[in-house]
């Protein structure tokens, strides 16, 4: 009976220890200092530019003490869903055409645009060229070659792709000669490489995504086709306005030129911020020696 009391004393002294330190942890006052929460950066890119601005956004958030959360993809779908939730910091599409999509929905959307670089187009065919493709767009029409263009409907290179092919009055006979339409710039390369077509046309940065290089060879355009500027704006609708300025300049630094240089994406003139609407215009036709 002596131990069972003894067990039974020490036992409700220790529930009403318990009882007392959660009565005294309830009323200490709550800590008035604001609980830092870590900004982030809502980035909207086409997948020609993705690669880069993923190594660069890893560099930004170490250094600024941030999250960069990139959605990339074809433009059509990166403009539905700036439009469904109305939310986004900044939209870096593979040209200006990705512009003139978003301001079709929603017209003053576009803040501040900064030029990045300059990419160009260039044809993707199997490692070594079996078919002889000799760079001439009319040669795309010959039923040797297995097409494989990047949708109009789903993305700025596709819409190029259409231009260039319209004012050489062939985009039908391509299109028919054509295994199917990409929604974006990703199947172009992977279908040389599958064996699931033999000849496209995509961006230069695409060959110098990962190990693209490996797996096909490029072509240049005979004779050469214009290369196209890629602009970086910062929307309207950011709620880190300071924080998306500061990323452009990163992107405009020494450090970003030389990242989009190692993808294929050089620098042609100064990066000029623009507050206005841009003039997005092509840069000289000069090809870089390195290209095959």
């Amino acid at each position: 009976m002596i131990r069972r009391s003894f067990f039974a004393s020490g036992f409700m002294l220790a529930a009403i220890a318990l009882l007392f330190a959660c009565k005294q942890k309830a009323a200490e006052p709550k800590s008035t200092t604001p609980e830092y929460i870590i900004p982030e950066l809502i980035v909207y890119c086409e997948n020609g530019v993705s690669a880069p601005l993923d190594e660069i956004s890893r560099h930004f958030e170490v250094r600024y003490n941030c999250k960069v959360t990139l959605h990339n993809g074809n433009i059509q779908n990166l403009v539905s869903i700036i439009e469904d939730t109305g939310k986004g910091d900044l939209f870096i599409p593979d040209s200006h055409r990705g512009f003139d999509i978003l301001r079709a929905t929603q017209p003053d959307i576009i803040l501040d645009t900064l030029y990045i670089g300059t990419n160009r187009m260039t044809f993707i065919v199997p490692i070594g060229n079996p078919e002889e493709f000799d760079g001439a767009l009319s040669s795309m029409r010959e039923k040797k070659h297995v097409v494989i263009i990047a949708n109009p409907e789903t993305s700025s290179l596709g819409q190029i792709t259409r231009d260039i092919l319209n004012r050489e009055g062939i985009y039908s006979e391509v299109v028919n000669n054509s295994v199917r339409l990409s929604v974006d710039n990703r199947a172009i390369i992977r279908s040389i490489y599958n064996g699931e077509a033999t000849l496209g046309i995509d961006w230069l940065s695409s060959y110098y995504y990962n190990d693209n290089r490996d797996k096909a060879d490029t072509i240049r355009f005979n004779p050469k086709k214009p290369e196209f500027d890629i602009y970086a704006s910062v929307l309207r609708i950011s709620k880190n306005p300071g924080l998306a300025h500061t990323y452009l300049a990163m992107l405009s630094s020494p450090y970003g030129a030389g990242i989009f240089e190692l993808n294929g994406i050089s620098r042609k003139k100064q990066g000029v911020l623009i507050t206005s609407k841009p003039n997005y215009g092509n840069s000289s036709n000069k090809e870089e020696d390195r290209i095959k």
